[in-house]
């Protein structure tokens, strides 16, 4: 349901852990918005929702969230991952349960009698090598599942997944990774997750077809759980939300994300549409690039950070539906080291925060080796519409002081695999980063240290100095199991700090996900972005007619 391409779950996009986000069916919040009609019990004969672009793969070993989206009815996890009260809970799927018998050793018990939708029966061996597949070096979520080393068919119905070190979060990473069988995918090495080969899951759908314009699902005659309502899905390309809007007027389509928050109420204004919107662990950040002219200068790291106007853009892009972020992550990402949500909010308010100021931005740039300003060209998704008003603020901002900024809108494709690479330098606008680990091991640690320098690896700002380096093994996936949880919060509190006087990152908001459903249509809770990466959100949609 969420349109944003955006998901980098950290552990990272290759990093390891968890950068991304998740949930069951009742993880999105409390009851539905006011005046959304009644659910009622029927069927749902056809049911089509907008995506902006093609996935590029259906196998569903991904990062991306509008993938996910649509994945995760076919191929379905091991478990679902929920958001309640700011801390990761999990809860049964595919697996009965799961038993973490030692910190590097995961046994989950499957299931019995689950078939796929071929009529073929799930075995621990499918599962085995549904997650051998994510951890593989070329997949998309390798860099989630760093320190992975072997997931084996240890009984007939049970799986061990086994990790080089003491894992905070190996559970959570885990548990989100797609089924697949395993015959199937084997034998289309070269084509799987195309319209040639699509893959063969377990949850409730199956694919039907895949064109340039549609992705139709079917109902699994074979699922083992609880149908949903809606019989038949089909997942419609539309690239832009007012053609997007065009379509749900004409009953074209009957639920959409929106990417553009500001334009909810154009959404709510479509006759008997509903928006739902719910808070998730979303970062949105600028990075400049500490190893390079002119970003290696603190001085224009700060006339940078002084010269933007994070509250007008809060209130022009987002309608109300987002946050400003004090720091590199939510608050929420730090549950797992804080020694209580008052205290770590109490450290939050200490750090220092960067409003508009254009004179302490001219100060600050005098003070650097270029007082008479410089150029730098700033890429952004083009389909971001905050990311579009931060640089146009920032470029009228910095303009009177000799900076010539010039924006550079990309596809979001274009901009994650140039990001990811680790090519992009000076300036970069990191839109929805998030994760499903409530933990700074989860998506944190990925924005600092040598290590994360490198391609598949977040840290665009590469910012490491002494402290980073003394501190990051307590958040690092690899070795935070080692420390005591008041030891790792001391080290995230140093890092955190250190980041806000050192500037690699300014951290900027966090936004809600947010979506509509047209007149005759309800969701029976308001679905998180964690529905939406587990399936879940399906579960929770309702004719009322």
């Amino acid at each position: 349901m969420h349109q944003r391409i955006r998901r980098i779950r950290l552990a990272l996009p290759a990093a390891a852990a968890s950068l991304v986000l998740l949930t069951t069916a009742c993880t999105g919040g409390s009851g539905t918005p006011a005046g959304a009609a009644p659910a009622t019990e029927s069927d749902i004969p056809s049911f089509t929702y907008a995506i902006p672009a093609m996935p590029t793969s259906l196998t569903g070993i991904t990062t991306k969230v509008q993938t996910q989206l649509i994945t995760s009815l076919v191929t379905e996890p091991l478990e679902r991952v929920s958001l309640n009260e700011g801390t990761a809970q999990l809860q049964p799927n595919l697996a009965t349960s799961a038993r973490q018998v030692d910190p590097q050793t995961l046994v989950y018990t499957l299931r019995s009698g689950v078939k796929f939708s071929d009529g073929t029966p799930l075995t621990a061996d499918d599962v085995a090598w549904s997650i051998k597949a994510a951890a593989a070096k070329t997949a998309e979520t390798a860099g989630n599942m760093a320190g992975f080393a072997g997931a084996t068919a240890s009984g007939p119905g049970e799986v061990t997944v086994k990790w080089a070190f003491p894992s905070v979060n190996m559970r959570e990473t885990v548990s989100e990774l797609p089924v697949l069988e395993a015959a199937f995918a084997t034998a289309h090495p070269d084509d799987l997750g195309t319209s040639a080969a699509l893959p063969v899951g377990s949850g409730p759908y199956a694919y039907q077809s895949q064109t340039s314009q549609d992705i139709s699902l079917k109902p699994n005659p074979n699922y083992w759980g609880t149908r949903p309502k809606a019989q038949n899905v089909k997942f419609t390309v539309i690239a832009d939300g007012a053609s997007a809007q065009l379509a749900m007027r004409s009953d074209s389509i009957q639920g959409s994300g929106i990417a553009d928050l500001k334009t909810t109420t154009q959404w709510q204004g479509i006759n008997g549409t509903t928006v739902y919107t719910a808070q998730n662990l979303v970062s949105d950040l600028l990075s400049m690039d500490t190893s390079k002219p002119p970003f290696n200068d603190l001085h224009v790291r700060q006339a940078v950070a002084y010269s933007i106007d994070r509250k007008g853009i809060l209130a022009a892009a987002f309608g109300g539906n987002a946050e400003q972020l004090q720091t590199l992550v939510p608050i929420e990402e730090l549950a797992g080291v804080m020694p209580s949500q008052a205290e770590a909010q109490q450290f939050l308010d200490s750090l220092p925060q960067y409003e508009l100021d254009p004179a302490k931005a001219k100060a600050q740039l005098a003070q650097s080796a270029y007082p008479n300003g410089f150029s730098v060209t700033v890429p952004y998704i083009n389909g971001s519409n905050w990311s579009r008003l931060l640089v146009l603020n920032l470029q009228q901002n910095m303009k009177p002081l000799g900076v010539t900024i010039t924006p550079q809108p990309v596809p979001a494709g274009q901009w994650f695999q140039t990001f990811f690479s680790h090519q992009a330098t000076g300036l970069q606008v990191l839109s929805g980063f998030s994760t499903t680990t409530t933990d700074p091991a989860g998506l944190l640690f990925g924005f600092v240290g040598a290590a994360n320098m490198k391609p598949n690896l977040p840290n665009s700002a590469n910012f490491t100095n002494d402290v980073i380096e003394k501190n990051y093994p307590a958040i690092a996936p690899a070795t935070a199991g080692t420390y005591s949880k008041a030891d790792r919060w001391a080290a995230t509190k140093a890092i955190l700090t250190d980041v806000a006087h050192q500037l690699p990152y300014i951290p900027l908001f966090s936004e809600k996900t947010a979506y509509a459903l047209a007149k005759g249509y309800t969701f029976t809770q308001n679905p998180s972005l964690f529905d939406t990466l587990s399936g879940a959100w399906i579960d929770l949609l309702r004719s009322t007619t």
